[in-house]
This record gives structure tokens, C-alpha cells and sequence, in this order.
């Protein structure tokens, strides 16, 4: 014969349940969110008279996972029309599948591709939104530089190395500056710690990769046919910048060549509406995360037993 639960063990279903219906508000109130996050979209289309796709990615990068979302999303809209917006919140990702994901978004704004930045579309995602026809910025929006992120990993010292191909060119310069100042072991000292040069050739051929796919994407689209102007804005994103966090302003984009305009009027308050309603939702995700995690941590699994069948199968999934 099973023996009754203690003060203790009651005292944690208490608990538990409680969390359960701070959750379900929780659900109630992301639902709510997602509707009129929903809604500010469809608004914005009414305005602008086009398609109206919002690419808000949620901190994910963009990917190959990414463009078969994106792709099952699009072909699945019944729409005659063909100038499509797309608004972009992204900090970056793969390049290789944001020049597809330009591509893609080419094949439904067949007439007019505009990307709408409210705040961020940096490193890949610039690259991205080189493929349309124009950029809307608001005035705090910002684009980034192009030269890829690497990462390495180094075993012996369990640590992530993160660098860019343009470093390469400044510490070769470093270690010939020491040559040259007589400072012979440091410079061997640093030689010793390069990567194998094949290795080097390799992370410095990546600026090309990311060259040419803006000058592909320029010059048939944006600036049709300008191929001079497209090397040279291809060239600026890719090695013109000091660091790769580089905030560049709906100005600087302008002074640069790109064809971008600042959204202004009834348009910059449902775009940064959207934007709103985009970073409440992530808070409320993140916060309904915190919470299953911190009060279920502590709670023996065979106490979330005397809770519902289906809350407890879906708090094992999660916890």
C-alpha cells in the first residue's frame, strides 16, 4: 500500500502547479503577441501594397535548415503578387545560405524586392539584403561588414579561437614588424603559433567567396549592370572596416552606393511596431523557459507523476 505524500512532497505539487498556470498565461499572452505581431505584418503590406514576409529570426542564424523553412513558407502562399518585402532581423550566419535565401526571395518579389531593417541585418544578412531592389532602414537600423567569422577550436587549451581573414594580413605584418625591430625569438614565437599555411590560404581565399556574391547580387538586381560600383561596395563590406561588430548607418549605407532609403512616417511606426512586438515575444519565450527550469529542477520525478499526464510529459521533454 502506497504511503501518503509528506507536508514536504504536497508543498512541491503546490508548487508545480503553480507553475503550471504561470505558464499558461504565459501561453496566453506569447498567443496574443503572435497575432498582433501577425496583424502589424498584414498592416504593413496594406500600406505598402505588396507581400509582406517577416524574416525575424529569434537570435537563429541564418542557415540551410532556414531556407527550407523559408522556402515551405512561401511556396505554400497562394499570392498573385509580385513585389515582395521582406522584413530582415538578423545578426548573420552562414553565407553560402543567405546568397540561396536572396535567390529564393528573388523568385516571389519578381517585380520589386525591398528589405526592411528595423535594427539589425549584420555580417551574412547584409549580404542578403543585397539582392533586392532597395533597402528601407529606420534611423537606428544597422548593416555590418562581410568578412567571415571563424572559429577554431584549440583541444589542448579547451578554449574557441575567433578571428577573421583580415587578421591574418595584420599579424603577418606583426611578426615582420618584430623580425625587422630585432625582436627575433617573439616574431619565432609567433611563426610557431600560425596555422598551417595551406590552412591560412584557405581562410583568406573565404573574402573572395563573400566578393563575388555581392557582386553577383548587385549587378542583377540593384545596380543592374554597374559592375565598377559593385566591386567597389563589394570591396568596402568585405575588408573596409576595422572590425566585423561595425555599425553601418542608414547614411553610411547610402554613402557607400547601396540604393537605401529611411523609413519615415506611417510606415516607420508600424516597422518599428513590428519590431517591438518581435523583441516582447523572444522575452516572454525566454521567461517562460527560466521559469520551467528553475522550479522544476529541484522537484523529483516522481512527484511531477501526480501531475496531469500531459503537463508532465511535456515538462520531462523540456527539463
Amino acid at each position: 500500500m502506497n504511503s501518503l505524500p509528506t507536508v514536504e512532497e504536497l508543498s512541491a505539487v503546490e508548487e508545480l502547479l503553480t507553475v503550471e498556470e504561470e505558464l499558461s498565461a504565459m501561453e496566453e499572452e506569447l498567443s496574443a503577441t503572435e497575432e498582433e505581431l501577425e496583424n502589424a505584418v498584414l498592416e504593413l503590406g496594406e500600406i505598402r501594397k505588396s507581400e509582406c514576409f517577416a524574416l525575424l529570426l529569434n537570435g537563429r542564424s541564418i542557415s540551410s535548415d532556414l531556407v527550407d523553412n523559408v522556402y515551405d513558407v512561401l511556396k505554400s502562399k497562394d499570392s498573385n503578387c509580385k513585389t515582395l518585402d521582406v522584413i530582415v532581423d538578423s545578426s548573420g550566419g552562414d553565407i553560402n545560405a543567405a546568397y540561396n535565401l536572396a535567390l529564393l526571395f528573388r523568385r516571389y518579389g519578381t517585380e520589386r524586392l525591398t528589405f526592411i531593417i528595423p535594427r539589425w541585418a549584420k555580417s551574412a544578412a547584409t549580404l542578403l539584403i543585397c539582392g533586392g531592389n532597395e533597402i528601407l532602414m529606420t534611423p537606428v537600423a544597422e548593416l555590418g561588414p562581410l568578412d567571415p567569422q571563424i572559429t577554431e577550436k584549440k583541444f589542448l587549451e579547451q578554449r574557441l579561437e575567433h578571428f577573421s581573414p583580415l587578421h591574418i594580413e595584420l599579424t603577418l605584418q606583426l611578426i615582420r614588424e618584430e623580425f625587422e625591430n630585432g625582436s627575433a625569438e617573439l616574431a619565432d614565437g609567433l611563426m610557431q603559433r600560425l596555422q598551417f599555411p595551406l590552412t591560412l590560404g584557405k581562410f583568406k581565399k573565404s573574402l573572395d567567396v563573400g566578393r563575388e556574391y555581392v557582386v553577383k547580387l548587385l549587378t542583377t538586381r540593384m545596380l543592374e549592370d554597374q559592375l565598377e560600383k559593385a566591386k567597389i561596395i563589394s570591396e568596402k563590406l568585405t575588408t573596409g572596416y576595422a572590425d566585423h561588430g561595425w555599425c553601418i548607418s542608414v547614411d553610411e549605407a547610402r554613402e557607400i552606393g547601396l540604393n537605401v532609403k529611411e523609413i519615415e512616417n506611417e510606415c516607420l511606426d508600424v516597422v518599428w511596431n513590428i519590431y517591438k512586438l518581435h523583441k516582447k515575444k523572444q522575452m516572454i519565450q525566454i521567461k517562460a523557459m527560466q521559469n520551467k527550469l528553475e522550479q522544476l529542477k529541484d522537484i523529483p520525478s516522481e512527484l511531477i507523476e501526480l501531475i496531469s499526464s500531459d503537463f508532465t510529459s511535456d515538462l520531462k521533454n523540456k527539463n
